[in-house]
């Protein structure tokens, strides 16, 4: 007696086809505006300057609050983390090109440590401010 196999349905969409790096730009973007704080942009509307004791300062003094500017900043630097992210990737793919992987290496390491060192000089702001 023949057995009867059971195929599972396959699905082949061979319409629109998106770009791994396309896909990862999105992907860096859209967590670079959540942790940036773009929800509170969207919702609060905050000031980009607010007036302060010696002028206009584009730093919020409560940790609780923050400014367009100040979140603008973070979102940059946080995109810069994941582009950094990326190009360390980058540098273990080409591994048979020391000079580029090296380079990639080296690129990703400093634009990680720029947006470690530019979000850690933005708390110190804020800090100080109070």
């Amino acid at each position: 007696m023949r057995r009867l196999r059971r195929r599972a349905p396959r699905f082949r969409y061979k319409g629109l086809r998106i770009p791994p790096l396309a896909a990862a730009i999105v992907i860096a973007l859209f967590a670079s505006f959540i942790l940036g704080g773009g929800i509170y942009d969207i919702v609060d509307n905050p000031p980009s300057i607010i007036p302060g004791p010696g002028g206009w300062i584009a730093i919020h003094p409560y940790m609780s609050e923050q400014t367009l500017n100040e979140s603008l900043l973070a979102m940059l630097f946080y995109f810069l983390s994941f582009l950094g992210l990326y190009l360390g990737y980058q540098a273990s793919r080409v591994s048979y090109d020391r000079r580029r992987a090296a380079t990639y290496l080296f690129l990703g390491i400093g634009l990680i440590l720029l947006s470690i060192s530019g979000l850690y000089y933005l708390y110190f702001l804020k800090r100080s401010l109070l």
